[in-house]
Order: C-alpha cells, then structure tokens, then sequence
C-alpha cells in the first residue's frame, strides 16, 4: 500500500482530518448566512444588546443560557452546555431536536457548509 494512503487513513481514523480545521468555514458567507437565519432575533454586536434571542457576540466558549437581561427557557438553563464550535455543529441544523423545550422558534440551518460558515463568522464577534 502506498505510504501516503497509509498515513492518510491513519490520520483519518485518528480524527486528525475531520476536525475544526478540515471543516473551517468563510466568515464572509457566515455574516451573509447569519443575516438570512440569525439577525431578525439575534445580535452580534459588542454592546451585548438582546432582541427576541439573546445576543450571540462571544458565544463561542460561553455557557448556555447565561447572557444577562434574557429570559432563557427552562431547557437551554439545564443543559449545562458551553458553546463550543462541536455543539453548535450539532444545534444549529435542528435546535428543537437539539435542545427539547426551547423557546427558539428556528427550523435550522439547512446545509452542513451554512453551519460551518456561520460558526467561522461567530468566531469572528468576541
């Protein structure tokens, strides 16, 4: 077997291949995506203002359910989830499958590389 394919599957079974860096979003198609699904309920803006959802600056790293002035449902409280770039890939395309008993009214993000622009882009408000 060529070395190359060995070392590749290797990495590939190691997880090596597969995590943020093989699926890193475009920012830029992230700020567009946030704006069709995201910005009608959310900001990202620095002041931390709140809409219907809570602000969405810093989120990567914060605990659910902890931006302060927002009325968080029982569900997100009770996670005990911190936002990291992993659960968002899991909450983003379905939250009310994600998240059983959330207030957000949010079918999801319909593709697997709108999810991964998007989280590029939330990297980028912090």
């Amino acid at each position: 077997m060529d070395r190359a394919l060995i070392v590749t599957l290797a990495l590939l079974t190691a997880g090596a291949l597969t995590g943020p860096a093989a699926e890193a979003g475009d920012p830029e198609a992230g700020m567009d995506a946030f704006a069709t699904y995201c910005a009608d309920c959310h900001s990202t803006s620095d002041d931390m203002k709140n809409r219907k959802g809570p602000s969405l600056f810093g989120i990567i790293g914060r605990k659910a359910g902890t931006v302060p002035g927002f009325e968080y449902s029982d569900a997100n409280k009770a996670t005990g989830w911190v936002w990291t770039q992993d659960q968002l890939r899991s909450y983003l395309p379905n939250p009310r499958a994600a998240m059983p008993g959330t207030k957000m009214k949010f079918d999801g993000v319909p593709t697997g590389e709108e999810v991964e622009d998007l989280i590029a882009f939330l990297e980028t408000r912090k």
